[in-house]
């Protein structure tokens, strides 16, 4: 019974920490990369095309899928996804508002994406890993460097 004032102060503390904001946009140390509402938009729904196509590339790999894999990147994320927003009114194309550093994330990303396509339909679990850290790793490198809004 002796315990429980602790854990009340505990959950005291928690509880008066929980609703205290933890990141400030004033406070966040990324580049902040102005962009028209538009392409603002663009750019987040590219991001969550993106984070699907990970998981869909995670899940056949978890399976064993590795051509699979492969064509998921390749498609989605490789060389040949690319400029998708080139018909777009400039006012909704990111690429209008991108840094160059952003510009050269970008297309590292591309390049690491059929990279590691070529590399997976070998069906080398290791090597496969290896080369989609080449992808998370520009995912990594852009979402800590740059922000939005």
């Amino acid at each position: 019974m002796k315990q429980l004032p602790a854990l009340s102060v505990f959950i005291a503390l928690f509880c008066a920490v929980l609703p205290a904001p933890t990141f400030a946009a004033d406070t966040d140390p990324r580049q902040f990369v102005e962009m028209a509402p538009e392409a603002r938009a663009t750019l987040r729904a590219e991001m969550l095309d993106n984070q699907l196509a990970l998981h869909q590339i995670i899940g056949a790999l978890a399976e064993g899928k590795y051509a699979e894999a492969a064509a998921i990147a390749e498609k989605e994320l490789g060389i040949g996804a690319m400029g998708k927003h080139r018909k777009l009114p400039s006012n909704a194309r990111p690429g209008m508002y991108m840094t160059d550093e952003m510009h050269a994330i970008g297309r590292a990303s591309h390049v690491a994406a059929s990279d590691f396509a070529k590399v997976a339909t070998a069906g080398n679990p290791a090597t496969a890993l290896n080369a989609l850290q080449g992808i998370t790793g520009t995912c990594v490198a852009c979402h800590r460097s740059y922000r939005t809004q």
